[in-house]
């Protein structure tokens, strides 16, 4: 009886919410809000998700359409008053629709709405702040640089409708993050869609689709050119300042979630069991020294097609370093010796309050090291209390490890597992974000 009750309570939500959504699409569209009105269908259709993170924003929308069902009343009741015309009818259909959408939100708010909603409620949280960190920061683009999105170049006023899709789509990759047992494979299959989704796009541009560009001009994708371009052009451009700010937020879950090449050199890592590493620091400083040198030679009067070569080669030299070192290795040999950029992601990462760092558990047994791709952890695991320099955040070592003996902190706190759950709505976001914005 009571799982009956429970399901027609959950119908009875659902219906008033469809309902509320519906009418309120059709009001936003008749106003010339023809994006938010997509974006509310949208809603709706991924609320059949049924997932627990859905409904305090369903009942805040629902909420908000009964406040906006009122206003208009008002409105209207006021024109028709000052013109003569008769205004009960409108206003008894209009106080109907917003008791509608007020039932609607109340039901989200009791037990018929947890009922509805009832999937993945210990997730449900870090879901929605996943959602709204990759939603509003695109909304913004969509209302002040709306040339951003790849929906506003052929939809105009659309652009909301991306940015819900990158929410909905972040919310949904940070569940699937939070589970420890499926959290490498994951991050490992978004990394490399980010990657394809970017170098499809940068095919597209390159072969005349100049929608396809951010800027409408094609730029060399390879991360070590994002430091030697900013000596070579004696300023900064939008390449380095996003990669400072991400670094800043992410730390450096940059080589581990983020660059469209390091998912290449990772994957290829991935079929053979990590060896012993040489040492990442030493190869990376001088690889970081000849790339900054290289570009300020360049600057002295080299020409463009020179730099862009040079710049070509470097991108390149990856193919084979991957097939026939990382592959073989098991860990990131592009990355962690030949990168500039590499570097400078684990030392800027250093002023981020995201650590990886040993707990009273940890025996030094060695099982994280044996699993680290980026030569961040010796056999003997964290003994000097964290991984080394190299450590990407990628946290494949905290699934490694048996008894806990790994522990992500902010600020030094958090290490009983609830600074991984934001680091990882916050990545789940950025992944997001640089997903539904992979222009070059």
């Amino acid at each position: 009886m009571e799982e009956r009750k429970s399901r027609r309570g959950a119908a009875l939500c659902c219906a008033a919410l469809t309902l509320s959504f519906i009418i309120g699409a059709a009001h936003l569209w008749r106003a010339g809000e023809e994006g938010w009105a997509a974006a509310c269908i949208v809603w709706m259709a991924a609320c059949f998700s049924r997932g627990a993170w859905m409904r305090p924003v369903s009942l805040a929308v629902s909420a908000l359409f009964c406040v906006e069902w009122l206003f208009t009343m008002g409105e209207l009741v006021r024109l028709r008053l000052a013109l003569g015309a008769p205004w009960m009818r409108l206003a008894v259909i209009l106080l109907g629709v917003a008791a509608l959408s007020a039932a609607a939100a109340g039901l989200a708010h009791a037990a018929h709405g947890r009922a509805w909603f009832c999937r993945g409620r210990e997730r449900a949280f870090m879901q929605g702040a996943a959602c709204i960190l990759a939603f509003v920061p695109l909304c913004a683009m969509a209302r002040y640089v709306p040339h951003l999105l790849l929906v506003e170049r052929f939809l105009p006023g659309f652009g909301v409708v991306q940015a819900l899709a990158a929410g909905l789509w972040s919310a949904f990759i940070c569940g699937l993050l939070m589970e420890k047992k499926k959290a490498y494979r994951v991050r490992m299959r978004v990394w490399r869609l980010f990657s394809v989704v970017f170098f499809a796009q940068l095919a597209l541009a390159s072969a005349g689709w100049a929608v396809f560009a951010m800027s409408g001009e094609l730029h060399i994708p390879v991360p070590g050119v994002i430091v030697a371009g900013v000596l070579y052009r004696g300023g900064l451009s939008f390449m380095p300042v996003l990669f400072l700010v991400s670094v800043l937020l992410s730390g450096s879950a940059w080589c581990s979630h983020l660059c469209y090449f390091g998912s290449w050199d990772a994957w290829a890592a991935s079929f053979a069991r990590p060896s012993r590493h040489p040492g990442p620091l030493r190869w990376r400083v001088l690889s970081l020294a000849v790339v900054c040198g290289a570009a300020l030679l360049l600057s002295r009067g080299a020409g463009t097609g020179a730099a862009v070569a040079c710049g070509t080669a470097l991108g390149f030299v990856m193919i084979p370093v991957s097939v026939f070192v990382s592959r073989k290795k098991g860990w990131a040999a592009y990355c962690t010796t030949l990168c500039p950029l590499g570097l400078l992601s684990c030392l800027l990462g250093r002023l981020s309050p995201w650590r990886l760092s040993r707990t009273s558990a940890c025996t030094s047994c060695g099982a994280c090291a044996r699993l680290c791709r980026y030569g961040a952890l010796t056999e003997k695991g964290p003994a000097e209390g964290r991984p080394g320099l190299s450590c990407t955040l990628c946290r494949a070592c905290l699934a490694a490890c048996p008894r806990g003996g790994l522990g992500m902190t902010f600020c030094g706190r958090g290490a009983e597992g609830g600074a991984e759950r934001a680091f990882t709505a916050l990545v789940s976001a950025m992944h997001a974000v640089f997903l539904f914005t992979a222009m070059v």
